[in-house]
């Protein structure tokens, strides 16, 4: 076998293409200029009186949801001489990263055997070793990414991750590069690849579409500067979907606004940094404004811009602190769950008492406003004074009382600037090379992550995000419906039953909320991959009917895109919402839904390094772990205030509700004790208590299921190169491997204050420490750091 292995090793090792990340990206990802009508403010004097105006505050929308994402395949290593010696094998001075990986294990293999280990296949006694493709790679992949001087009872995220950022480099565009980003990008490469394709007979016209809105994207020979520009006027939903959902390219200052100057507190920038920042912004402001004005009519004076400029950013910021964006510290006491109604006419009197309390004079704002939205929306009648409630979160009814006030004190036209300002900016980066690389040189010197792809893998990521379902059935593997899936439903079932054999034992639940948890786990439905509609032209076009698409007029066609979706949306309104798909095959994620009591697995996150592994034992520690923790979400400190069906009320008794909460104490405790090298904070244990809870319970059913798994089939083969590690340590090994990143100290920081997930290495640890099965397999002993002097926290 590994003679075979050797051939592949010696042979002219190539056909590697040039580096698919080495194309320079081009700035002017679009070529044409929006031409909307100048905003009042550049009309009128800009301290003309003007009347009080209440406006609404922004209503964010949910951009459309990415689709489906495919995995390029190896490339193709042809045999050519058997290699028989360490000096055959390093004469050749390979670099490609597939061979690097097929060299490192047959490396590994020899060490092994030097030192002792010897060839598995003639040991007597000994299991068979796996020599598939998918076995080699996931071996040589964990070889170059463990560090094996590192003790796994010590630190199990560095034994397992020591060397992963050595060999999978961060090209600079991710604030954290992980598993999961790397399946991100070779799904950007597969779909450039796919989206480059002729088209073929008889496609569905959205697969043709896709195709063009890429041609439009890269077409940068295109200028419109020298013809007739259109002029755009927008409803006003869509026009907030455009602020909202319009592609931003990675270095505008958009992002930058939102997540750094504005959240002052947050970021505790130095005061001449922020001034610099500030000088910056208002600088992109002016020439944004130059350039698209100057297409309708006279472009104003300097001094009369520097005043916009100014407006514009004090609206911008002064709204960001309203809603909250420089609040630092996790709110405890803030329930996102605690959802109340109220009607528009109750809503209103509350505005007008606050109006008059700021001395302001009351106008009919919340009628106005819903009606306006939905007044181009087909078979919708509002009913406003009767039915028809408006559904608020407690802090969202604060922030609504506020903007009202605020904006009403704002001049009208200062509004308009606002809104045409930030709608022009949304859709600025699509239009000139000038401006785009504009903005990035004035914002790359605030940015920690300031290196540009390639335009082209830009605009793949762009086609997958607006077009995804389209792409999808373009490198979807058509053989996945009937291969992969029903393998992977064979395993959701496993780890489903090993849930069920865990809620039987415990102790704490009584029989009556048992029985409950356990109808509830029975019904929770699970999809996977991708819809099965995908792969039927018909329902593909039925899909995106509607959608203009030319290969060389690109504003045009994500302005096609944007107008068919929130109408589309907003037309739901009164639609029983079915038990279906609620995320995109190309997502790279898993999610549980409590609403529908589903769960949602996309074809991307079914792919190397997290599945297709070839063993089980690896596939149940990687991708069975991630289903045991979308499982586990339906009953963790949210999901269990969801009953069966979805709805959110009280279906467990109070004695359980009251231990299950105790027992969530002892995670809290163990997570605010960890800390990260460099980084002055701890994990907020209850802000990160949900997922740690689906964290340990995923991880304690798949290695349940697994072992079940194992009873019924029998021994598997061996992974090639680590014949000394038996079945259980390769599970956690497996386990591991998923979660092995790189990031800077800033985005750790970020983390640990703002997400309900801990960093990596922690999530690693903590699940393993409450694990009995981990500390047996490798022989941790009492009082070691992964197997700490404590009693465990385990609910599930």
């Amino acid at each position: 076998m590994w003679q075979a292995v050797s051939l592949l090793l010696v042979v002219g090792i190539v056909n590697a293409k040039p580096g698919i990340f080495g194309e320079h990206f081009d700035a002017s990802l679009f070529a044409s200029a929006p031409v909307l009508p100048a905003p009042t403010f550049f009309k009128e004097p800009i301290f003309a009186p003007a009347p009080i105006v209440a406006s609404a505050p922004i209503i964010k929308t949910i951009a459309p949801a990415p689709i489906i994402k495919a995995v390029a395949p190896l490339p193709i290593v042809k045999a050519v001489a058997p290699a028989t010696s360490y000096a055959t094998v390093t004469q050749f001075h390979v670099t490609h990263p597939v061979v690097k990986l097929y060299i490192c294990l047959y490396m590994f293999y020899i060490d092994n055997t030097v030192k002792g280990v010897g060839n598995p296949l003639v040991i007597k006694n000994a299991r068979i070793v796996c020599t598939s493709e998918e076995c080699l790679r996931s071996a040589a992949n964990l070889k170059l990414s463990m560090d094996f001087n590192a003790d796994p009872c010590d630190d199990f995220y560095q034994y397992v991750c020591g060397n992963w950022k050595q060999e999978h480099i961060n090209h600079g565009w991710y604030s954290r590069f992980s598993s999961f980003e790397t399946i991100n990008e070779r799904i950007a490469v597969s779909t450039m690849d796919f989206l480059k394709s002729n088209s073929t007979k008889g496609e569905p016209l959205p697969v043709t579409q896709s195709r063009d809105l890429y041609k439009s994207c890269m077409d940068v020979g295109k200028s419109r500067n020298s013809s007739p520009l259109p002029r755009y006027t927008f409803s006003l939903i869509v026009l907030f979907t455009i602020v909202i959902s319009f592609p931003l390219s990675p270095f505008t200052f958009k992002k930058y606004v939102d997540k750094k100057t504005t959240r002052r507190k947050r970021v505790k920038l130095e005061l001449d940094e922020e001034e610099l920042f500030e000088s910056a912004y208002k600088r992109v402001v002016v020439t944004v404004m130059k350039a698209i004005i100057s297409n309708v009519t006279k472009v104003p004076s300097e001094k009369v811009l520097v005043e916009a400029s100014n407006i514009i950013w004090n609206i911008t910021d002064d709204i960001s602190e309203l809603a909250g964006d420089d609040d630092d510290e996790f709110d405890e006491d803030f329930d996102d769950l605690d959802v109340r109604t109220i009607k528009a006419s109750e809503l209103q009197n509350l505005t007008d008492f606050l109006m008059k309390e700021n001395n302001l004079k009351p106008k009919e704002v919340w009628k106005t406003y819903f009606n306006m939205l939905f007044q181009d929306i087909e078979n919708v009648t509002l009913d406003l004074d009767g039915k028809d409630l408006i559904r608020y979160l407690p802090n969202d009814l604060d922030y609504i009382n506020s903007i009202v006030v605020y904006l009403a004190k704002k001049r009208s036209i200062y509004l308009e600037l606002y809104a045409w300002y930030h709608t022009v900016y949304s859709m600025i980066v699509s239009t000139t090379t000038e401006i785009s690389e504009y903005i990035y040189k004035e914002s790359a010197p605030f940015k920690k992550n300031s290196i540009l792809r390639s335009r082209s893998m830009d605009c793949a990521d762009l086609v997958i995000e607006f077009m995804g379902i389209a792409v999808s059935y373009g490198i979807a593997d058509k053989s996945f419906l009937t291969v992969t899936k029903p393998k992977v439903d064979e395993m959701l079932i496993n780890i489903k039953d090993a849930f069920v054999q865990r809620v039987k034992t415990l102790k704490w639940m009584d029989e009556k909320t048992k029985n409950a948890t356990l109808e509830k786990s029975e019904e929770m439905v699970s999809f996977i991959g991708f819809p099965e509609w995908l792969l039927n032209k018909s329902a593909l076009e039925y899909y995106y009917a509607g959608i203009t698409i030319a290969n060389d007029t690109f504003l045009e066609n994500m302005l096609s895109i944007i107008e068919q979706y929130t109408p589309y949306r907003l037309a739901n309104l009164r639609e029983i919402n079915p038990r279906t798909w609620r995320t995109d095959p190309t997502t790279v994620n898993a999610y549980n839904y409590f609403g529908d009591n589903s769960i949602n697995v996309p074809m991307a996150i079914l792919s190397f390094p997290i599945y297709h592994l070839g063993l089980e034992v690896l596939n149940y520690g990687a991708i069975g772990s991630v289903l045991g923790h979308e499982l586990t979400h339906g009953f963790d400190n949210t999901g269990r205030k969801f009953d069966k069906y979805g709805n959110y009320i009280q279906w467990w008794s109070n004695d359980t509700i009251e231990t299950f909460e105790k027992k969530t104490e002892c995670f809290v405790a163990q997570y605010e004790n960890f800390s990260l090298p460099n980084i002055n904070a701890t994990v907020n244990g209850k802000m990160t208590l949900g997922e740690n809870l689906a964290d340990n319970g995923g991880l304690h059913h798949a290695f349940l299921a697994y072992k079940n798994y194992q009873n019924l089939h029998g021994t598997e083969p061996q992974l090639p190169g680590f014949e000394k590690f038996n079945d259980e340590q390769i599970f956690f090994i497996a386990f591991g491997s998923i979660w092995c990143e790189s990031r800077s100290d800033e985005s750790l920081k970020s983390q640990l204050k703002h997400d309900e997930h801990c960093p990596n290495p922690i999530r690693v640890a903590g699940t393993l420490q409450n694990s009995d099965d981990f500390s047996k397999a490798f022989n941790c002993s009492m009082g070691s750091k992964m197997n700490p002097k404590k009693n465990k926290c385990r609910i599930w």
